[in-house]
């Protein structure tokens, strides 16, 4: 009976990651549509703003008390979850096409397992090894990576390495999920995480506050309501019921939704290779959710 409410509970968290990496991929369309308007840093500190208030409510109905070590592990995700893999992605995604962007910015998965097997946080199986290299063959067929030029070096360090960022978060927040409620900790961590961001909005906080575009509210709202406030809950919620190299490899099915609601969204063209690569990364994704 144990170990069938595991597999259970390990199915429901492998859905509700890959749920998140849905609405991830949509958000993105949503970003490049709020970029029109906005500044990158508004848009960061925006989304974590709407998220943070409708934390601050949860964290009185979910109390909880860390320790000194538990609060720099908050610190710490906050920092790599929040500040670093936005401002990092953010400013590299200016000198890079979009294309490049999301090619380098998949390698998260690759980096939670190296950070995992490392840290002896997580092992390998055949099964999550042939997963990650299918999804990652499926991943180079939808994006197809153009030859960086020297000048775009800089800035495909900077994606990489908010790639990085993000691989450290999951890993770090894995160890912080064994005790406390994901939901808790995705409070805190997104309200230490506005308090970074701060700095960086300066001025530009208080325009956020006279948008009339219609679209743009909806778009900013979906992007702090479901992409942020829900999307960061479930992504550590699915984590704390799954191994983080499970987790890692839903991420490559974010650019294949990208792909497909830019179609709908803003008449983006799907092209043959964008259906054969998404395909593939979702038959790498069935291989890595199957149980032995």
């Amino acid at each position: 009976m144990g170990s069938k409410m595991v597999r259970k509970q390990a199915a429901i968290g492998y859905i509700e990651l890959v749920v998140t990496s849905i609405i991830w991929g949509i958000t993105y369309v949503l970003m490049k549509y709020s970029l029109s308007f906005l500044d990158p840093q508004q848009i960061a500190f925006s989304r974590f703003l709407i998220a943070a208030v409708m934390f601050v409510p949860v964290l009185f109905l979910t109390r909880e008390r860390y320790n000194v070590g538990e609060m720099v592990k908050i610190v710490i995700l906050a920092l790599t979850g929040v500040l670093l893999y936005q401002l990092l992605f953010i400013l590299g995604e200016n000198g890079l096409s979009a294309g490049d962007a999301s090619f380098i910015v998949s390698f998260e998965p690759i980096f939670i397992v190296v950070l995992g097997i490392s840290l002896k946080k997580d092992n390998l199986s055949w099964m999550v090894v042939t997963g990650l290299l299918v999804s990652t063959i499926g991943m180079v067929i939808l994006l197809r990576p153009t030859s960086l030029v020297r000048s775009e070096l800089f800035s495909a360090v900077l994606v990489l390495l908010s790639a990085l960022s993000w691989a450290i978060f999951t890993v770090v927040g894995k160890d912080l999920l064994v005790k406390h409620n994901p939901l808790n900790v995705t409070g805190y961590v997104s309200i230490v995480g506005l308090v970074m961001l701060l700095p960086f909005v300066n001025s530009g906080i208080f325009a956020l506050f006279f948008i009339r575009n219609v679209y743009l509210i909806v778009s900013l709202l979906f992007i702090g309501i479901l992409a942020t406030f829900v999307g960061y809950y479930l992504w550590f919620d699915g984590l704390k019921k799954v191994r983080p190299i499970t987790a890692g490899t839903t991420l490559y099915i974010t650019p294949f939704v990208t792909v497909i609601f830019a179609s709908v969204l803003i008449s983006e063209p799907i092209s043959l290779t964008t259906i054969i690569g998404g395909s593939v990364i979702l038959a790498g994704l069935a291989v890595t959710g199957i149980k032995k």
